[in-house]
């Protein structure tokens, strides 16, 4: 399946809007996917490459791949709220930045029906101001990464040999059980 057919499936088929409308089913395209939900723990960056099968070993991560504490929860279309595929969002280098928020290293995973993108990117996560944002408990930080080169690092699938920009804003819950997601993330795809 290549990227046209996806496009044709997720636009006409299903209509879930994967693509933005005016995207085109050229190589060049943008997608626009939310993490969202409790993560579930899936092992290292490691234990998520291998189950891939993307050999991230000679990528720069940032940190060894056993470092990464990775958490999967659905992947879903922001606009219909359907599911699309899992996310898995790795996590290494998490440091508190004194003012009760923190910036880590994250390594973000998409799994969908067509292939895998995987992107890399350095995040800042302010807590939220007290009576401000969220309020309610269900998020404690705001986060947000914006790359100034490209940080698409692997691509399998329909997306194989594809490069690009992931940027992610939202919001996530540190502390308690679970980690909640609320990450929307898009992806600048460029044909290879």
């Amino acid at each position: 399946m290549n990227i046209k057919n996806i496009l044709s499936i997720a636009t006409f088929g299903l209509g879930m809007g994967l693509l933005s409308a005016s995207a085109s089913a050229g190589p060049d395209t943008t997608l626009v996917l939310q993490m969202l939900g409790e993560g579930t723990q899936v092992g290292t960056l490691a234990d998520v490459a291998k189950r891939t099968g993307v050999d991230l070993s000679k990528k720069d991560v940032g940190f060894s791949l056993t470092d990464f504490a990775c958490h999967e929860m659905p992947l879903i279309d922001p606009a219909t709220k359907m599911q699309l595929g899992k996310g898995i969002d790795c996590l290494a280098g998490i440091t508190s930045d004194g003012n009760g928020g923190l910036t880590l290293t994250g390594v973000s995973i998409f799994l969908l029906p067509g292939g895998t993108i995987i992107s890399k990117g350095e995040t800042s996560l302010p807590a939220f101001i007290n009576g401000v944002g969220s309020g309610d408990g269900h998020r404690t930080h705001v986060t947000g990464g914006v790359p100034t080169t490209d940080n698409v690092i692997a691509t399998t699938g329909d997306f194989a040999g594809m490069g690009g920009k992931a940027r992610l804003s939202g919001m996530i819950r540190v502390g308690g059980e679970k980690m909640v997601f609320d990450c929307l993330f898009v992806i600048d795809l460029l044909g290879a």
